[in-house]
């Protein structure tokens, strides 16, 4: 009886450290173009919330990303498990294919239906918004662009810069957006007006702040980081809509049940995940939850911003590759 005792036992323990070595050996890959110091905020609270997790993150622009993710696939193995960057049409694409797993997180209902994949295969989980800048040393604000139609204008010659549709994926929904509003003639007109586009939308604040280029189409979280670092900076809303990012979140379908991923995804939706999206600037997809510090009203944004609909998204996502074409043709 004592020897059937110590032998419970001892599998009992085998099984433990089994459990345990099981759970400390899982790793949760997120590749995403949120920001470095965002990742540096998320990571902790992520391994504080799912203890014996590894979370390791690859992070940069939106389509390196999804070059990175596509190579992969091509590979016959993606590594990643979770997604967040701001190119919509590529998940719209990757949707289509089968690529994402149908998964609606815990609170993702309260996210407006055109923000989200109705099957569940992706979520937005926080609205980046793309405006106008200026450095105020260079610039009055009397004297600054009211609208992204301004900076046609030949005052602004040799003084704008913005990213390229081909490394950002913001500023290709940006790019989406112009060219549907006022056709590819604004791009040949800030193409006369030696438009520099190039990089992200890091490059541009740098333009920014040296004043190689004073004016530039940036997000607003960007110029909000520099609040106390470099007041010089500013920023005002298009008269003619500033655009409306969507930061997609999705889950990378693979055999078995991906617990952890769904958990995983769930938190970005609750309140510390969205909280941090707040603290990167961002504005929160969940209703209810505090905007970036410095930043008007969502609702405000939202009266005179370009309407997102599943025409326009369906027409940009068959023409993704012709947009950048042709914004290549013309401005490079």
């Amino acid at each position: 009886m004592k020897t059937n005792i110590a032998i419970t036992l001892v599998l009992s323990v085998f099984a433990l450290i089994s459990c345990t070595k099981k759970s400390a050996d899982q790793t949760v890959w997120i590749y995403t173009s949120l920001y470095k110091d965002t990742v540096a905020d998320i990571q902790p609270q992520l391994e504080k919330e799912f203890p014996g997790v590894k979370f390791n993150f690859y992070q940069a622009g939106s389509e390196d990303v999804a070059a990175k993710v596509q190579a992969e696939d091509m590979a016959g193995n993606i590594q990643a498990d979770v997604l967040i960057f701001s190119d919509r049409f590529w998940f719209e694409g990757m949707a289509t294919q089968g690529k994402l797993l149908n998964y609606k997180p815990v609170n993702s209902e309260k996210v407006a239906d055109t923000f989200k994949n109705s099957d569940g295969a992706f979520t937005t989980v926080s609205y980046p918004i793309m405006i106008l800048a200026y450095n105020s040393e260079a610039i009055t604000e009397k004297e600054a662009p009211k609208s992204f139609k301004d900076l046609t204008n030949s005052k602004w010659k040799g003084k704008v810069s913005t990213g390229s549709p081909l490394a950002s994926g913001t500023t290709f929904t940006t790019v989406a957006f112009l060219s549907k509003s006022y056709g590819w003639d604004y791009f040949k007109d800030l193409r006369k007006n030696d438009l520099i586009a190039e990089g992200g939308n890091s490059g541009v604040v740098r333009r920014l702040q040296s004043k190689e280029r004073p004016v530039g189409i940036v997000l607003l979280e960007n110029v909000l980081r520099l609040t106390t670092t470099d007041p010089r900076i500013k920023h005002s809303l298009p008269e003619d809509g500033a655009i409306i990012q969507s930061n997609v979140l999705a889950i990378v379908k693979k055999d078995g049940e991906q617990t952890i991923a769904k958990k995983v995804a769930d938190w970005f939706f609750a309140q510390k995940g969205q909280e941090a999206m707040a603290k990167s600037f961002m504005y929160p997809s969940i209703p209810g939850h505090a905007g970036p510090v410095g930043a008007p009203e969502l609702s405000v944004v939202m009266k005179s911003a370009p309407a997102w609909s599943k025409d326009f998204v369906k027409e940009t996502m068959l023409s993704r590759e012709k947009i950048k074409d042709e914004f290549s043709k013309i401005v490079f």
